[in-house]
């Protein structure tokens, strides 16, 4: 099961950096890509979130739980068309990164 976690991950990174790139160069495509790459990650975080410490009120949990509200209220400004859509969207995958950094690792394994 950890593997397909990691794959999940995987993939859901990649069609995020893919879609963001097609963005760029004002392609159409960039949106559904983007969009996808956003609801695999948002599957993965929800998959590893801990409910019992949600309910015990753990504030790291807590904010991660926030995070993936987040996220989908971003992916969900799309669907409406909603102005400042992009300005949500990198705002949660900033604040996804900074929530789960213990997740980015530099470190080569021994």
């Amino acid at each position: 099961m950890t593997k397909l976690h990691s794959i999940l991950y995987t993939l859901a990174t990649i069609l995020i950096i893919i879609g963001a790139l097609f963005i760029l160069q004002d392609d159409n495509y960039g949106i559904l890509i983007l969009g996808l790459g956003l609801i695999l990650n948002i599957v993965y975080r929800a998959i590893n979130i801990d409910l019992k410490k949600i309910t015990s009120f753990d504030w790291l949990e807590l904010i991660k739980l926030g995070s993936v509200i987040f996220m989908a209220v971003a992916c969900f400004s799309f669907i409406l068309e909603l102005e400042q859509k992009f300005n949500l969207l990198i705002l949660s995958i900033v604040i996804d990164l900074i929530v789960n950094m213990k997740e980015i690792s530099f470190k080569k394994k021994a």
